[in-house]
């Protein structure tokens, strides 16, 4: 009972023998689906890529935009031998797209005051008996009066101007009341300036079957089986949709696709990890976290740990991972590096040890070398360089914030 889709069929080329004799095959059609306005359905089913039909295949085409476009052709496109039979039709804008420009047919627009209705893949508005609807013809009233005209005899039906606010100067409206099947017409809205639009519409008692999902995961409201309700679905938390989310009751009697799934929500793969980046603790499940760490001698730059979100999105961007370096290390007065001298390196990454050296006649008060450290600091003060003399006659020497040196005599 519910809609079927249609995939792809390869040209056929060669010829066939039918009792003995050759028949030439009737080549098939291709749609491409290059028509942005343009709606195409095959069995009731949307066509929405590049497709081949074969031979005597019929598929229907409307404007996707209800009201806004007027179809200019046939809507019914037979395949005769590898041709469209007719032509494929266009989409005319009419007046609210080209903002009352030009000689734009009127829009129409349609309001479900009461009941239920639908848009067919044909273009007809399916009705649910005993509802009422609002079509409006829209054209600007400094222009004059449309007129609204159907070929059956209804009856009077008064047309006026729309009584609400930013509607009034450019919404002509017809109501259409407890709908049956003698309102089943054409109507057709002429603007004074002679432009002409169409809505087909079909009064229809449609009641399609009822849709009961037996997966707790899968949570549903139906507003109703009758033609034109819809049912709505989701999913529990740590879970997303596969399939539509919204199925219509259609005027064949069907819903308009399968009902969906639901099925487990994952993040996708971190694979863009820097080569001195890892992950300490890894759960791609919604609500699961990514937790990230630098190697030694490199500082993580972003967020530490990203959460798996209800969307199946991680909740930021991937961190990277710089190299921690040190400050210039200080020379100290009549000292010199050692380790400066014989690499003459411009960084000072983790690890790196600086050695010091005092010129003649001095000698080191403090550390002789100095290792830089993970926080980005050396690790210690640079040391002093004194004459033997100083030192002998000082007590006690205090480096500045960490080192205290005591000599004795």
């Amino acid at each position: 009972m519910f809609g079927t889709s249609v995939a792809p069929r390869p040209r056929l080329h060669s010829k066939v023998t039918l009792y003995g004799r050759f028949q030439p095959v009737l080549r098939e059609c291709l749609y491409k689906n290059d028509h942005p306005r343009l709606s195409i359905s095959f069995k009731n089913s949307s066509i929405d890529k590049d497709t081949h039909f074969p031979h005597g295949s019929t598929i229907v085409a409307r404007c996707k935009h209800y009201g806004l476009y007027k179809l200019k052709g046939e809507s019914l496109l037979r395949c005769e031998n590898g041709e469209w039979t007719p032509k494929i039709p266009e989409c005319v804008p009419t007046t609210v797209v080209t903002n009352f420009t030009g000689d734009a047919p009127p829009t129409i627009q349609y309001t479900v005051v009461s009941g239920s209705a639908v848009v067919e893949p044909s273009g007809e508005l399916f009705v649910y008996p005993d509802s009422t609807v609002r079509l409006d013809c829209v054209s600007p009233r400094a222009l004059g009066d449309p007129d609204w005209s159907w070929t059956q005899a209804l009856g009077q039906h008064n047309a006026v101007w729309s009584p609400d606010e930013g509607e009034k100067e450019t919404h002509y409206r017809l109501t259409l009341s407890k709908m049956s099947a003698r309102h089943s017409d054409q109507y057709t809205c002429t603007s004074p300036g002679g432009h002409t639009n169409t809505v087909l519409i079909k009064v229809v008692n449609i009641v399609c079957p009822q849709i009961n999902v037996s997966s707790a995961r899968v949570r549903q409201f139906a507003q109703g089986t009758r033609l034109g309700h819809s049912i709505h679905f989701s999913c529990q938390p740590g879970f997303h949709l596969n399939g539509s989310s919204i199925l219509t009751c259609m005027g064949d009697g069907r819903w308009s696709s399968l009902p969906p799934t639901c099925v487990e929500t994952f993040c996708p793969m971190l694979n863009t990890l820097g080569p001195h980046l890892s992950v300490v603790e890894y759960n791609s499940s919604y609500g699961g976290r990514a937790v990230f760490q630098c190697a030694w001698g490199y500082r993580l730059v972003g967020t530490p740990g990203l959460e798996c979100e209800l969307d199946g999105r991680w909740s930021g961007e991937t961190p990277h991972c710089t190299p921690i370096y040190c400050p210039d290390p200080l020379v100290p007065e009549k000292g010199k590096l050692l380790t400066e001298a014989m690499t003459k390196r411009s960084k000072y990454p983790v690890g790196d040890l600086m050695i010091y050296s005092c010129e003649d006649g001095y000698e080191i008060v403090g550390e002789s070398s100095i290792v830089c450290t993970e926080n980005g600091f050396w690790s210690h003060p640079p040391p002093f360089c004194l004459p033997p003399a100083e030192i002998k006659k000082t007590d006690t020497i205090y480096i500045e914030n960490t080192t205290l040196v005591h000599f004795e005599d």
